[in-house]
C-alpha cells in the first residue's frame, strides 16, 4: 500500500524525518483525525523496517487499522505487555498509539523496565499528550525527552476545513425527582419540573436533528446496563431508524460487523457505544454524536469529541450533544467544556467556521444549586434578606420561625451573630426562669416546660439552665433492653431516637452509642477515576475538593482516601526553594509570596502554615502601636449604638494596618478606659 500524504501533513513529516535523524524517541502530537497513522506508517515504509517495527494499541480494533496500513509488522496492546513481556531489542522501531496510556500505573512501569535494554527508535502518536487528572503529566516530556513535532492542531484543521466544524449542545440529563419540603423548595422544584419536560433531551434531539436525513449517530453511553434505557429513549424520537450497539460483552469480530452495518446503512441509523470507541476509529458517514457520559477526563472528552471530526466528514453538517449525567458534579465538568469549545472556537479564524453553542444547562444548575443550599441547610440569599428585615424588629424571632419553617430559634440567632444583627442578650421573664427552677431537674422536666413555652427547642432550655447553675445528666445505668434497641435502630438521628429514649439526652445517647461501638457512618469506595482527582487536586484543602468534586461525601472520608492514597500536597521542599520562600516572607509575608509564580497556587492558609513550619516572621506584619487617628476610628465606632453598628470587619477596612484581633483588643481597651 503506497501512502501518499496530504499537502497539510507533508510538511508535518519533514518535521519528523529530520527529528529522528538527531533523536531516538520522538512523539508526534496533532488533532484526532488529521492522520497521524499515516504519517508514522509512511515513515516506516520510506525506512524499509515494516518487519522491525512494533506497534502498542490502547485497543484490539486499533490494531486492525494498522494491520491494513502495515501487514508485515507486529502489533500488541499495552496491557498486552502485563503477560506477554516481548524481547524488543530485535525491533528497530516502537510506535506507541495514543501515548498517553502509557502514563497508567501498571503498563507504564513494564514499558520502562523493557526499555531499559532497548536502543532502536521510539515513536508516540497521540491528540492529547497531558493527562489532566494525574498531575498534568505530559508524556511527550516523560516518556520522550520532550522531543515533540506538532501537526495539525484541532483549531486550525477546522478553520482550513481539513475536519468539519460542528454545533454543539449542552444540557442536563439526569434531574432529582422533586422532593420539596416546604414552601421554597417546592416552589424551585415546579420549575424544574417545568425544565425537565421543556428541554429533555427527546425535545433537544428533536428540535436540532428535524429535517436532517440521515441522521447517522454514535451514542457514548456510561455502562452496558445503561444501553437499553437510552436506546428505547431514542426509538421514541426515530422508531424507524436502525438501533445497534457494540461493547465489549460482544467480540472483536462482532464489533467489527455492527461498525461495518453502521457504515453500511442508508437511512437513519443509531450506534450506542461503552468505552471501545473512544479512540483511533472513525465511523465513515456518521455526522451526529451524542453523549450521556459523567466522566470528567478532559482526555477521555475530547478524545470522544474526536469521533465525529474526521476528515470524511470535513464537507458535512455536524452536530455534537453533551448530555451531562452527573448534576453534582456540573459546573465543573461545564467548566472543562467551556474551556475545550469556547478555546477552540475562539482561536479558529474564520467566522464562518465558528462552532456554533447552545447552552440548554445554565438555567437547571442555577436552580439545582439553590436547592443544594437549602436541603444542605445553607443559608440563601433570600434567607438572610429576611433575616435583616425582621430580626431586630419586636417579635423578630418568632415571626422568623413563622417564615423560615426549616429554621430553629438557635440557628437564627447565630446567624444573626455572624451578619452582624445580634443585640443584647434576650431577657428572660421571672416566670420563665421560676419555671426552669421548678422543673429542669425533675424526671420529664424539660418535656414539662417545652409544653409550656412551646417556642424554644430542648437544647436552648438546657443552654439557658446550665447558665441559671442548673445541670441535668443521666443518672441511670443503661439496661440491657435499652443497649438491644439501641443497636436495632441504629441508623436513625439522634432526634429520632430522643422519641425512643425520651428519659435519655441527646448526650447520653450519643456516649452510649459510641461506648457500644455503634456507628452508622457510610463507607465510601472510592474509584480509580476519584482518586486520580484527589491526587491531580492535591494542593487543595479538603473543604475545598469536598464544595468542587465530592459534595455528598464527608470531610472526615475525603482525609481518610487522601491519607490511605497519599494524595496530600508534598511538604518535602528542596533547600532552595525552601530559603526563596523564607526570603520572600520574611520580607513582604504572604502578600509577597504569592505574587512569586513558583508559590502562585498555594491559598493564605497554606503560606502561613508554611511559614510556621520553617519558623519564619514577616517584617510586614501588622504594626502593635496605634495612632490616634487610627484610636479615633475604634472610638468612632463604639459610640454608635450597639444595634445599630455595622460589624468589625466594615471596621478592619477602615484601618487596613491592623488585623481584627489587634482592632477587637482595642476596641475593648477603649471601651474600659
Amino acid at each position: 500500500m503506497n501512502i501518499n500524504l496530504p499537502k497539510y501533513n507533508q510538511t508535518v513529516y519533514a518535521e519528523l524525518l529530520q527529528a529522528m535523524v538527531w533523536n531516538n524517541k520522538c512523539a508526534l502530537c496533532a488533532a484526532t483525525g488529521t492522520g497521524k497513522s499515516y504519517i508514522a506508517a509512511k515513515f516506516v515504509q520510506e525506512a524499509v523496517i515494516e518487519q522491525d517495527t512494533l506497534i502498542l494499541v490502547p485497543f484490539r480494533a486499533s490494531a486492525k487499522i494498522w494491520n491494513t496500513l502495515l501487514p508485515q509488522t507486529t502489533t500488541m496492546t499495552y496491557q498486552g505487555l502485563l503477560y506477554n513481556r516481548p524481547e524488543l531489542a530485535k525491533y528497530k522501531l516502537i510506535i506507541c498509539d495514543e501515548m498517553h496510556h502509557l502514563g497508567a500505573d501498571e503498563w507504564g512501569k513494564v514499558f520502562n523496565e523493557l526499555m531499559e535494554n532497548y536502543h532502536g527508535k521510539l515513536l508516540g502518536l497521540t491528540a492529547t499528550p497531558i493527562r489532566f487528572l494525574d498531575g498534568n503529566r505530559n508524556i511527550a516530556k516523560e516518556f520522550f525527552d520532550g522531543n515533540d513535532i506538532q501537526g495539525v492542531q484541532l483549531s486550525e484543521a477546522i478553520q482550513k476545513k481539513i475536519l468539519p466544524t460542528f454545533e454543539y449542545v449542552t444540557a442536563l440529563y439526569d434531574l432529582p425527582e422533586s422532593k420539596g419540603n416546604n414552601e421554597l423548595t417546592e416552589k424551585l422544584y415546579s420549575r424544574l419540573d417545568f425544565l425537565r419536560n421543556e428541554y429533555s433531551f427527546q425535545n433537544i434531539l428533536r428540535k436540532h436533528l428535524a429535517g436532517r436525513h440521515p441522521v447517522k449517530a454514535i451514542v457514548f453511553v456510561d455502562s452496558i446496563q445503561e444501553i437499553p434505557k437510552v436506546m428505547d429513549s431514542c426509538r421514541e424520537i426515530f422508531p424507524d431508524a436502525v438501533h445497534l450497539d457494540a461493547h465489549s460483552k460482544y467480540s472483536g469480530k462482532e464489533n467489527a460487523e455492527t461498525y461495518e452495518q453502521f457504515e453500511n446503512i442508508n437511512g437513519d441509523c443509531f450506534l450506542y457505544v461503552v468505552d471501545i470507541l473512544n479512540e483511533g476509529i472513525h465511523l465513515s458517514g456518521a455526522n451526529t454524536e451524542i453523549m450521556f457520559r459523567r466522566t470528567r477526563s478532559p482526555i477521555v472528552y475530547l478524545q470522544q469529541l474526536g469521533r465525529i471530526l474526521s476528515v470524511s466528514n470535513a464537507e458535512n453538517d455536524v452536530i455534537i450533544f453533551d448530555f451531562v449525567a452527573n448534576h453534582m458534579n456540573m459546573r465543573e465538568y461545564t467548566k472543562m467544556q467551556n474551556d475545550t469549545v469556547s478555546r477552540l472556537s475562539f482561536d479558529i479564524g474564520d467566522p464562518c467556521r465558528q462552532i456554533v453553542q447552545h447552552d440548554y444547562a445554565l438555567e437547571e444548575l442555577e436552580l439545582l444549586e439553590k436547592l443544594h443550599q437549602l436541603e444542605n441547610n445553607l443559608w440563601t440569599t433570600e434567607e438572610d434578606d429576611l433575616m435583616k428585615k425582621y430580626y431586630e424588629k419586636g417579635k423578630g424571632i418568632d415571626h422568623l420561625l413563622t417564615i423560615l419553617p426549616n429554621r430553629t430559634r438557635i440557628s437564627i440567632i447565630h446567624r444573626a451573630k455572624i451578619l452582624g444583627l445580634a443585640g443584647i442578650r434576650r431577657k428572660y421573664s421571672e416566670e420563665f426562669k421560676d419555671d426552669i427552677k421548678k422543673y429542669y431537674c425533675q424526671k420529664n422536666g424539660i418535656d414539662l416546660i417545652l409544653q409550656k413555652y412551646p417556642g424554644y427547642t430542648r437544647a436552648g432550655i438546657t443552654n439557658i439552665a446550665n447558665r441559671m447553675g442548673l445541670t441535668f445528666r443521666d443518672s441511670q445505668p443503661w439496661t440491657a433492653e435499652e443497649d438491644e434497641l439501641l443497636k436495632q435502630n441504629a441508623s436513625l438521628s439522634i432526634s429520632e431516637l430522643l422519641k425512643i429514649f425520651p428519659d435519655r439526652t441527646k448526650a447520653g445517647i450519643t456516649g452510649r452509642k459510641h461506648n457500644l461501638g455503634i456507628t452508622n457512618r457510610s463507607m465510601h469506595t472510592w474509584t480509580e477515576e476519584e482518586i486520580s482527582i484527589l491526587k491531580a487536586n492535591a494542593d487543595l484543602t479538603s473543604e475545598e475538593i469536598r464544595s468542587r468534586f465530592f459534595p455528598d461525601l464527608t470531610i472526615s472520608n475525603i482525609n481518610s482516601a487522601r491519607r490511605k492514597h497519599d494524595c496530600r500536597k508534598d511538604r518535602n521542599w528542596k533547600p532552595e526553594k525552601i530559603e526563596r520562600f523564607c526570603a520572600l516572607y520574611s520580607k513582604g509575608g504572604w502578600n509577597a509570596v504569592k505574587k512569586d509564580p513558583e508559590f502562585s497556587d498555594m491559598s493564605k492558609k497554606a503560606i502561613n502554615g508554611a511559614a510556621h513550619r520553617y519558623n519564619v516572621r514577616s517584617a510586614a506584619s501588622h504594626p502593635t502601636t496605634w495612632t490616634e487617628e487610627e484610636k479615633d476610628i475604634c472610638r468612632e465606632w463604639l459610640a454608635i449604638p450597639e444595634k445599630e453598628r455595622p460589624p468589625r470587619r466594615e471596621l478592619a477596612k477602615r484601618i487596613p494596618a491592623h488585623s481584627e484581633n489587634g482592632i477587637k483588643d482595642m476596641c475593648r481597651r477603649l471601651k474600659t478606659n
